[in-house]
Formats: C-alpha cells, sequence, structure tokens
C-alpha cells in the first residue's frame, strides 16, 4: 500500500507528464490528466483505469468536454461519465447512459462521490412519463445534444 504523499507525488507526475506529451497540447493535456486524476479518485481506481477523449457531440468551445472511461478493475465493467466543464472541478461528472426514451447515451446520474454512482445503480433511472423529468436526472438531461434527432428530449 502506497501513502497518501506517494499517491500525491504519482497524481502530480501523472498531470505534469501527461500535459507535456498530450496530443492535444499543453493545455488541453492538463485538462484530460486533471479530469482523470479527479475520476480516478473518486471512483478509488487507479490512473491506469481511466482514459479520457475529447466529446465532440457536446463541444461549445474547444477542448471542452471531455468523455471518461472508467474500467472497474475487477470486473471489466466500463462506465462512461461526462465532464462537461473539465475546467471547473466542483462541477460534478454526469454518468452516461441509454436514453429511456431514444437510447443515445445521455446524462442519466451526477456524480460527485461514489456514493451517487452506487445510488443510481441500485436504483436505476427513474422511469419518464409525460410529466416533468424525475428529480434524479441531472438538470443536462433534458437538453443534452446525445439524444436520437427523434426524441423528445434533447436539445431544440
Amino acid at each position: 500500500m502506497t501513502s497518501i504523499a506517494e499517491q500525491a507525488h504519482a497524481a502530480s507526475t501523472f498531470i505534469q507528464q501527461t500535459a507535456a506529451a498530450s496530443e492535444y497540447g499543453p493545455h488541453r493535456g492538463l485538462d484530460h490528466a486533471r479530469t482523470a486524476v479527479r475520476l480516478a479518485s473518486t471512483l478509488g481506481l487507479s490512473l491506469q483505469h481511466i482514459t479520457i477523449t475529447p466529446d465532440s457531440k457536446r463541444r461549445t468551445t474547444p477542448g471542452e468536454p471531455l468523455l471518461a472511461i472508467a474500467t472497474c478493475s475487477t470486473t471489466r465493467t466500463q462506465y462512461t461519465f461526462l465532464a462537461r466543464y473539465p475546467l471547473y472541478e466542483d462541477e460534478p461528472f454526469e454518468l452516461l447512459g441509454p436514453c429511456p426514451v431514444c437510447a443515445a447515451p445521455v446524462p442519466l446520474a451526477a456524480v460527485r462521490h461514489l456514493a451517487d454512482l452506487g445510488t443510481h445503480l441500485a436504483t436505476g433511472p427513474a422511469p419518464l412519463s409525460n410529466g416533468p423529468t424525475p428529480a434524479t436526472y441531472p438538470d443536462t438531461f433534458d437538453t443534452d445534444e446525445g439524444h436520437a434527432p427523434t426524441c423528445r428530449y434533447g436539445a431544440a
């Protein structure tokens, strides 16, 4: 087991090396590296189980947002998260999953810590009716660009 100081040093080194070697340049490389470190820390995973890529579907400005894929080291199950605004580390990750209406990958849960993911996995997405979107969905669900063009949800 490594100490907190060793883990912190490894995270710092990872950020510096990833930023310097990034194919997206040092500034975007920093976004990718910080997002990986933040998600690994949130989920209690090592950095080798996190993959970061740009998300061109939801891009609003260069470098934003990022997709983060976390692979469970035990089951090999993959979870895809959206870091909509990676510069703001206080923003939650959004767990992507199939929309109950159109089946496209969209935000189904806001994840600030491991318990948020646990709650979502235990309960699943709430059923959708013709009324308002249940409060268990992230605020971004209704207008997310990931919905299929025929879906009643999504960017208008």
